[in-house]
């Protein structure tokens, strides 16, 4: 169970880290050629949702460890914070299909 919170601390310390290394107003992230291009939902949202997106994509097993509390698991079966912005994985783990449910 102690788990859980040294997780949502080490992701919230990837996103400072990452947020404060970008010294221009251009993103520093960049989506993986594996995988797929992300929806128009997603680019037309905010920068901020936009990295995030990037980076949960390439960083898969940070984001699977943060379980998600919103109560998606019930109506979605969602098993962690992962599922909430990827709906399916590929060969080599790509990114073949994306979900809204963290930007709704």
């Amino acid at each position: 169970m102690k788990k859980i919170p040294a997780l949502v601390m080490l992701f919230t310390a990837v996103i400072f880290i990452l947020a404060a290394c970008n010294n221009s107003k251009e993103a520093n992230v960049a989506l993986d050629k594996k995988h797929a291009p992300l929806p128009d939902y997603v680019l037309n949202s905010s920068e901020l949702i936009q990295e995030t997106y990037i980076m949960v994509t390439n960083y898969p097993e940070v984001v699977a460890g943060v379980p998600c509390y919103c109560g998606c698991y019930l109506e979605d079966g969602h098993m962690s914070n992962l599922d909430c912005y990827i709906d399916q994985f590929g060969e080599d783990n790509a990114v073949i299909a994306y979900d809204s449910m963290s930007i709704a």
